[in-house]
């Protein structure tokens, strides 16, 4: 498990995974996955953006994205938001998630990390997962669509 540049080259090489996670977890499942890779970037360039990618054998077997800066609302904290978090469905049950969570904190925290937030969708058991690793429920996200897609 470690960091990952976000290249073209691993762009490639994630989406289809990145597919498989949107069909399995999207709440609207009209949508169509078309990552804003530029913005990925840039948040890259300017040193906000932490991609850590777990893999056996070469191949990606889950990955954990996290945003990283100070909070508007607390500007003396660092947060780690995650954007994305995800283990391919073979690799369940086999302490990769544990694995991905804990090397998250070990890399954030070299960076200074006040506070690591993760949001949970209702229909799996990432929620629980992580209050077993020691997170806490902080908030609940809701969502209502307005404009369908075209």
């Amino acid at each position: 498990i470690k960091v990952e540049v976000l290249t073209d080259s691993f762009i490639k090489e994630v989406t289809p995974t990145l597919e498989i996670h949107r069909e399995e977890l999207q709440s609207f499942k009209d949508m169509k996955l078309n990552p804003h890779w530029d913005n990925y970037k840039l948040l890259q360039e300017v040193g906000k953006l932490v991609w850590i990618v777990a893999r056996e054998d070469g191949i990606i077997v889950g990955y954990s994205l996290f945003i990283v800066d100070f909070n508007m609302h607390y500007k003396d904290f660092l947060f780690a938001i995650e954007d994305i978090f995800y283990v391919v469905p073979g690799k369940r049950g086999s302490r990769i998630a544990v694995k991905l969570v804990k090397a998250s904190e070990e890399i954030l925290g070299v960076l200074k990390v006040d506070i690591i937030t993760h949001h949970a969708k209702f229909t799996n058991r990432f929620a629980p997962f992580l209050e077993k690793l020691g997170y806490s429920k902080t908030e609940t996200m809701l969502a209502k669509r307005l404009m369908p897609c075209t």
